[in-house]
C-alpha cells in the first residue's frame, strides 16, 4: 500500500466519529482528504499529501507525534508537526502568536500544508456563510477581529523568503479579503439584481451549494461508498432516501438503491 492510501485511510480510522467545528452536519474527515487533495492539486510531493491527511491527528484524537513517526517516518511527522499545536494547555492568543513565528522560519513543503489547512478551512466558512445567508463567527472560540488578525498573519509568515504569486498563496490573500476585508466581486448584486435582492440571495446559495456537491465529488472520486438508512416505519426514510438519489444522480455521480 503506497503512503498517501496508507496515511488516508489512517486519518479516517483516527477521525472517526468526529464532526467540523465550524459546520456541525459534516464530518471530520472531509477537511483532512480535502487538504491532500488540494495539496496533490499543487504539486507535492507523496509524503507532503499524506501530511495533510494526517495534519489534524495528533490535535484531535489518541494518537501522538511520535505514532506518526512510527507509522510514517520522520519527514511526515516533520511535515505533520509544522501544522500542529502541541502545548494545548496555553491561551489561545499565545498558540496563535507561536503558530505564526513558526510559520514563518519553515521551509516551502511545509508551509504548504500550512496553507491548504488555512485555505481548505476558509473555504469552508465561506461555503457555511453563503448557504446560511449569513455570516456568523459565533461558533469559534474567538469572534471576526481575532480571526481576522490571525488569518492576516499566518499569510504574512507564509509568504516570508517565498514568491508570494504561488497559487497556493494567492488562492488564500484572496480568501483573507473576501471574508476579512470585504473585498467583493458585487456586480451581480449591485448591477444585474439591485431590484431584487431576494433571487440574487437564492442564486448565491444554490451556487454554493453546487461548490459544495464539486468538493464532495472531489473526495470521493474512483471509490464506491455506502449510505445505511434504519429506522421505524413512516419516518421520512423512503422520502429522505430518494431526496438523496435524486442529488446525487444530478450531480453526476453514479447511484444505486438496493
Amino acid at each position: 500500500m503506497d503512503i498517501k492510501r496508507k496515511a488516508k485511510l489512517f486519518a479516517i480510522d483516527a477521525h472517526f466519529g468526529q464532526i467540523r467545528k465550524g459546520d456541525k452536519e459534516k464530518p471530520m474527515i472531509i477537511h483532512p482528504i480535502d487538504v491532500a487533495n488540494k495539496l496533490e492539486k499543487y504539486g507535492f510531493d507523496d509524503n507532503v499529501i499524506s501530511a495533510g491527511y494526517l495534519h489534524d491527528v495528533v490535535e484531535d484524537t489518541k494518537y501522538s507525534m511520535g505514532d506518526i513517526e512510527r507509522k510514517f517516518g520522520s519527514d511526515v511527522a516533520s511535515l505533520v508537526r509544522g501544522d500542529t499545536e502541541i502545548d494545548k494547555s496555553l491561551s489561545w492568543e499565545e498558540r496563535k502568536e507561536i503558530t505564526i513565528r513558526v510559520i514563518r522560519n519553515l521551509d516551502l513543503r511545509h508551509k504548504a500544508v500550512v496553507c491548504c489547512d488555512k485555505i481548505s478551512n476558509l473555504e469552508d466558512l465561506k461555503l457555511v456563510f453563503m448557504i446560511n445567508g449569513k455570516e456568523d463567527f459565533s461558533n469559534f472560540k474567538r469572534g471576526f477581529d481575532k480571526q481576522k488578525w490571525y488569518y492576516t498573519e499566518v499569510y504574512n509568515s507564509l509568504i516570508c523568503n517565498e514568491d508570494k504569486n504561488l497559487e497556493m498563496f494567492r488562492k488564500l490573500k484572496k480568501l483573507i479579503d473576501y471574508l476579512f476585508y470585504n473585498k467583493r466581486e458585487d456586480y451581480l448584486k449591485n448591477v444585474i439584481f439591485q431590484e431584487d435582492l431576494h433571487s440574487f440571495s437564492q442564486l448565491r446559495k444554490l451556487h454554493y451549494e453546487k461548490e459544495e456537491l464539486i468538493k464532495l465529488k472531489s473526495f470521493i472520486k474512483n471509490e464506491p461508498y455506502i449510505v445505511e438508512f434504519s429506522g421505524t416505519p413512516r419516518t421520512g426514510k423512503t422520502t429522505l432516501i430518494n431526496n438523496l438519489y435524486d442529488f446525487f444522480k444530478k450531480g453526476g455521480f453514479n447511484v444505486e438503491v438496493v
